[in-house]
C-alpha cells in the first residue's frame, strides 16, 4: 500500500501555490524587497539547429586588410596591451581595434602593418 501524503502537507501546497503572498515569503529575496518570480518547470525540446550559422570572431571576415590606411578618429586604439595578452608597444606602432578585430598600426601614417586578434587572449 503506497503512503498517503498527509492533508496539512497539501494544504501548505496548494497555499503557496494560489496565494502570491505565501509564496513570496518562501522567496530568498523577499526579506531585501526584491519580488520574486516563480519559474515552472517546462519540458525540454531539442534546439533545430540545422539553419543556425556559428562564427567567431577571429573566422569572421576583417573589415581592414594589411596595407589598409586607417581613416584618423574612427578606431580606437587599445590601451593596455599586456591586459589582453599582446607584447608591449614600441617604435612608433600602436594596437588598433577595428570592429572585433585587432591590428598593429603605424602611428604616423594609420597604415595597417598586422592582423593580431588571433594572438591576443579571450578576454579581447
Amino acid at each position: 500500500m503506497a503512503p498517503r501524503l498527509p492533508v496539512a502537507a497539501f494544504a501548505l501546497a496548494a497555499t503557496a501555490f494560489l496565494c502570491p503572498i505565501a509564496a513570496e515569503a518562501q522567496c530568498r529575496t523577499a526579506s531585501t524587497g526584491a519580488r520574486c518570480v516563480r519559474v515552472l518547470d517546462v519540458p525540454a525540446r531539442p534546439m533545430d539547429v540545422s539553419n543556425v550559422a556559428m562564427t567567431s570572431a577571429s573566422t569572421a571576415t576583417p573589415l581592414t586588410r594589411v596595407g589598409d590606411v586607417l581613416p584618423r578618429g574612427e578606431y580606437s586604439i587599445i590601451l593596455n596591451a599586456d591586459y589582453y595578452g599582446l607584447p608591449p608597444v614600441s617604435d612608433g606602432w600602436v594596437y588598433m581595434r577595428v570592429g572585433s578585430d585587432a591590428f598593429r598600426v603605424d602611428w604616423r601614417t594609420h597604415e595597417v602593418l598586422e592582423r593580431v586578434t588571433d594572438r591576443a587572449a579571450a578576454n579581447f
